[in-house]
């Protein structure tokens, strides 16, 4: 188990990568997990694509007791006592609370948006995050999958209705349903999300000659879309889909907020000339990719690479990836 966990040490604090272990413990006890770590002394901090909780020792001692308390966790659950995960609906007043302190702490203007999104579930509605590539809308449904007790990830872009089907399967529970890269969906993938959308969270799958039917009638959905995708313009199943959801606009952010984002990710300073690049190719900026950079940077640094060569390779790496989303395009 503790060969698993990630670990790096930084100013006599160990940081321990947890996210990875919400697939091995299961959504519902990976928030005990957590709470049970924060009860022995760490506290947790959160990136757009990790999860650490850090304490005042050695890797080598936090990593085995991050596994301990895995193994408690997960011991008790066979036993019986660990709390299952229920088919409740979704407490939107706690998940608004996570949400907006790990999103506004990344990018402060998305607080404005999470409070949306709070308010529309709360209400009963389904949101759809609307922005273009680097505003936060993942970031956003990453905060809320984590968040939330018994949540149900589909990325779009790569589903069909027979995976969907699969997917609420085996998930059986679940509470949120969170919908990425809506705007490369396939039209044939939305038939069992319309039916969940629109009968009251009530999904009928028939497989094999036998036929389950799921009821999740207090489900909620989050989705998250280009509405710029050219592809959306040809397509006719966008504005029925459109239909079911209160869109929600997602802001891009400013330059300040992605330098101060990259510090938080990379967890020290960045040099100014990143800040220079960061204005130079704005247009081809995404979160994640801001975050790839800002790791790289700091990892560098901590190599003793000259910042010259350094610099040098982050405008590479930018200037590629502005060719490859110009040709996309």
């Amino acid at each position: 188990m503790g060969e698993e966990l990630q670990c790096m040490e930084d100013n006599g604090e160990a940081w321990v990568e947890v996210r990875v272990l919400r697939f091995r413990v299961g959504v519902g006890n990976y928030g005990r997990l957590l709470e049970r770590l924060v009860g022995l002394g760490y506290r947790v901090e959160r990136s757009r694509s990790y999860t650490w909780v850090v304490a005042r020792k050695p890797c080598s001692e936090a990593v085995s007791e991050v596994a301990r308390v895995v193994e408690e966790v997960m011991s008790e659950e066979e036993e019986g006592r660990a709390r299952s995960a229920e088919c409740n609906p979704a407490d939107t007043q706690d998940i608004a609370n996570s949400v907006v302190n790990r999103v506004s702490g990344l990018i402060p203007s998305l607080k404005d948006v999470v409070d949306e999104v709070a308010v529309n579930l709360e209400a009963g509605n389904h949101v759809m995050l609307l922005g273009g590539p680097g505003s936060g809308k993942t970031l956003i449904l990453d905060a809320i999958y984590e968040a939330s007790s018994n949540p149900l990830y589909i990325n779009m872009a790569d589903a069909s209705a027979a995976g969907i089907e699969d997917l609420v399967i085996e998930a059986g529970c679940f509470d949120v349903i969170l919908l990425d890269e809506v705007d490369k969906a396939k039209n044939v993938a939305l038939s069992p999300l319309l039916q969940l959308l629109d009968h009251g969270g009530k999904l009928r799958i028939t497989k094999s000659g036998k036929t389950t039917v799921i009821e999740t009638p207090w489900v909620r959905a989050v989705a998250a879309a280009n509405p710029f995708n050219p592809r959306l313009r040809a397509s006719n199943w966008w504005m029925p889909l459109m239909d079911r959801f209160v869109p929600i606009e997602v802001p891009q952010p400013s330059v300040d907020e992605i330098v101060a984002f990259m510090s938080k990710v990379a967890n020290t300073e960045i040099p100014s000339w990143v800040r220079e690049l960061i204005e130079k190719y704005i247009d081809a900026l995404t979160l994640r990719k801001a975050e790839q950079i800002a790791k790289y940077v700091a990892t560098s640094l901590r190599r003793g690479r000259s910042e010259d060569v350094i610099k040098a390779r982050v405008e590479r790496i930018l200037q590629t990836t502005r060719a490859i989303a110009t040709k996309i395009k």
